[in-house]
């Protein structure tokens, strides 16, 4: 369903509400997640002050002020969804406070929270045959996992912020899996409490360097996924052992060239793949080096660097230039998501997060971001101004991200 960011008349021709019924369904989302509070003196249930949360998020709110302003100007259709209260002085339904907001948000199960969302809008991204593939790859898509530290989550403490651990797709750059990294481990220990959740049949899960663990591998592959991870100095033996056989194989390997440019710079990729054969590494198929050579608009070289990798896929199933494709889509998680959530949702910016609510609100983000993209938006700041300025034409845009 295309959407443009001119108004947009929610009434369609049959005389019902476009998206309503959408809205509806993220309200009975919500009523999953437990209410923290005591019920004496509720006014507003805890799926009302999520549901709200997310119309203010989407609106452009960036923090528990702005949301209750935002939430204070939302239509009668928006708060009738999501089942605020009706005041009978007002003589019309009225929307949490910032201060109710920020209460509920603070002491809500972020875990819980998160797994109903994420769960949610990976139905909504509705995979098709081929959806995420890369290079026409039928029947596998991307998935790239990563860690973020949210900052002033901690009291004060930096060595205390929240770590959230996610995993989004590659060709919607929506969040399908997030959880809180336990204090005093890293996500590197956490890939299977974050992805079991997941159907990763026909997935290739791509990493960083970190994640190139032999217990993770063979999580993977006994998952039904495949994967794509570069291999650093954190794995010293197996990066010698690559780089000496990929150096050996010399023109035996297969060789993809690429070159983009953009920011007044030129980038030029070139990538060499060969067989893995004796490589110790659970499910290896094939190798790689990519390097990455960075001019200046002079033709200057500015910055050179090598990277090594590996892969469960088979020669049949990714060539050079399909590997290449996989590991640069990787990054999408931390500029189509993370970057984002820092820029234009301001998450790091926050004076102080306390109870869950940095990471209750990294998923209330995700949300917001991953319907943007499934409604067909590219330009989120747009979008959300648009919505700001008109609050009847988030309707629209659930009802266009519907699968």
């Amino acid at each position: 369903m295309p959407v443009s960011h001119a108004p947009t008349d929610p009434a369609s021709t049959d005389g019902d509400l476009v998206g309503l019924a959408d809205a509806i369904e993220l309200y009975q989302v919500f009523t999953q997640v437990t209410d923290p509070r005591k019920p004496r003196g509720i006014r507003h249930g805890v799926a009302t002050v999520l549901t709200v949360m997310v119309f203010a998020v989407l609106a452009g709110a960036k923090n528990f002020r702005e949301a209750g302003d935002r939430a204070a100007d939302l239509p009668p259709v928006l708060l009738d969804a999501a089942g605020a209260r009706f005041d009978r002085q007002a003589g019309r339904r009225k929307a949490p406070s910032g201060s109710t907001l920020r209460r509920v948000i603070e002491d809500i199960d972020g875990d819980a929270c998160d797994l109903l969302v994420c769960r949610w809008m990976a139905q909504r991204a509705a995979r098709r045959a081929g959806s995420g593939t890369c290079q026409g790859q039928t029947g596998l898509f991307g998935v790239a996992v990563d860690g973020k530290t949210v900052r002033n989550s901690g009291a004060g403490d930096p060595q205390q912020n929240v770590k959230l651990f996610s995993a989004m797709l590659h060709q919607e750059a929506i969040v399908i899996a997030q959880i809180r990294v336990p204090d005093g481990t890293t996500e590197v220990t956490q890939v299977k409490a974050l992805l079991d959740p997941v159907d990763l049949a026909g997935a290739v899960v791509t990493g960083d360097a970190a994640h190139t663990q032999y217990g993770t591998a063979t999580y993977l592959l006994g998952r039904g996924a495949q994967y794509v991870f570069t291999v650093k100095n954190n794995q010293p033996s197996l990066r010698a052992a690559i780089s000496a056989k990929v150096t050996a194989a010399g023109q035996g390997c297969g060789h993809h060239w690429g070159e983009d440019r953009s920011h007044g710079r030129t980038v030029r990729r070139q990538i060499w793949i060969c067989p893995a054969q004796g490589i110790d590494f659970p499910g290896a198929a094939q190798i790689f080096r990519i390097r990455r050579d960075v001019f200046n608009t002079s033709g200057d070289r500015v910055s050179k660097e090598i990277v090594h990798g590996v892969t469960s896929l088979e020669a049949g199933q990714a060539c050079a230039k399909a590997i290449a494709a996989w590991v640069r889509q990787h990054w999408g998680i931390e500029n189509k998501i993370h970057w984002v959530r820092d820029v234009l949702f301001a998450e790091d910016h926050q004076h102080a997060y306390l109870g869950t609510s940095a990471q209750a609100m990294a998923t209330i983000r995700n949300l917001a971001i991953g319907l943007i993209r499934l409604a067909g938006y590219r330009e989120i700041k747009r979008t959300q101004e648009s919505l700001a300025a008109e609050r009847t034409r988030i309707l629209p845009l659930l009802a266009a991200s519907r699968p």
